[in-house]
């Protein structure tokens, strides 16, 4: 097969993730990076640096884009890569706006392109055990979903605790919990949701129901200080005719991982490592994009589904209006 010809934008999740995950898959060719400061990573002599991404994406030796810059500069690169043919793999939020994540998607109705975005969690292992092996054997009647963080510093990276950057707790961390309830249940309707936000501290309660009525699930997310004593915890909790089925990890780092447990007992317990866990997901969804190339059909997690989480975070924040 022809290898794919790729191109990556942006050098943090760019370089540590998308660059080491497509080393990794034979049928694509990585042609070049665009990066403001290519003194921090560290590229064999054969990958170009582009002094910007319109050069990168100009290229016309290069089939597919790969966008890991600020969520800002998103909407600008994909149509701009659009004009000029490249199939896209973008990290998410896909845009920062409702408008401007539609306005893409009905671009692309007009290409025969191949479009993906990064929601990683469908594609953990734990995640993927529970859904093939428990999911549709199980009687649901409500899922607790808990989420805790510590509220980021602010540094280089301030878009990541703006909303209206892409960044903020509803596009980096909400969105993976809509996307992966709706991977496991179909659509889901808000019936309630209360949000407090202030002097740094993020409380968002809602309460949403399947489209078949039969699953009630609540979401849980809260930021807790840098200075607390409470720690860090992603928690789903699935009560069932089989007693609860618990997806759990600990977040202190980056190494830690899902695992699953039936009622107290640990039922799936991925193997320990010592690399960023997120590689392993975005290799599969890499692949998923892979094969859509050369199927010429296009998989998910794509841009649709973006537009899909878009709208219910603009439900979520708007709910106090109705």
């Amino acid at each position: 097969m022809k290898k794919i010809k790729a191109g990556i934008i942006g050098r943090n999740f760019g370089y540590k993730v998308i660059f080491q995950a497509l080393k990794k898959i034979r049928d694509f060719k990585i042609i070049g990076f665009s990066v403001k400061n290519k003194k921090k990573i560290n590229l064999p002599e054969n990958i170009k640096i582009y002094k910007n991404w319109k050069s990168l994406v100009s290229d016309k030796k290069i089939d597919a884009i790969f966008i890991s810059s600020p969520p800002q500069t998103h909407k600008k690169i994909i149509e701009f890569s659009l004009k000029k043919n490249k199939h896209i793999f973008c990290d998410k939020p896909v845009t920062t706006s409702l408008k401007d994540v539609t306005k893409i998607c009905n671009l692309l109705k007009k290409k025969e392109l191949i479009d993906f975005v990064n929601y990683e969690f469908i594609n953990i292992e734990a995640f993927q055990v529970f859904k093939r092996k428990y999911l549709t054997k199980l009687k649901i009647s409500k899922v607790n979903v808990n989420w805790s963080i510590k509220v980021p510093t602010i540094g280089r990276s301030f878009w990541k605790n703006n909303h209206k950057m892409g960044g903020g707790n509803f596009y980096n961390y909400i969105c993976h919990v809509l996307f992966y309830l709706e991977n496991f249940f179909g659509k889901i309707t808000i019936n309630d949701s209360k949000l407090k936000d202030r002097n740094r501290k993020f409380e968002l309660n809602t309460k949403f129901i399947t489209e078949n009525k039969k699953i009630k699930i609540n979401l849980n997310f809260k930021t807790i200080s840098q200075d607390s004593k409470l720690k860090p915890v992603h928690k789903i909790i699935f009560y069932s005719n089989k007693g609860k089925f618990i997806l759990f990890t600990k977040i202190n780092s980056l190494y830690d991982q899902f695992c699953l447990f039936k009622n107290k007992k640990i039922i799936f317990k991925p193997k320990e490592i010592d690399y960023d866990f997120r590689l392993k997901p975005t290799y599969n969804n890499l692949v998923s994009f892979k094969n859509s190339i050369v199927n010429r059909n296009n998989g998910r997690p794509n841009f649709e589904n973006a537009l899909r989480i878009h709208f219910l975070i603009n439900e979520i924040i708007n709910f106090k209006n109705k």
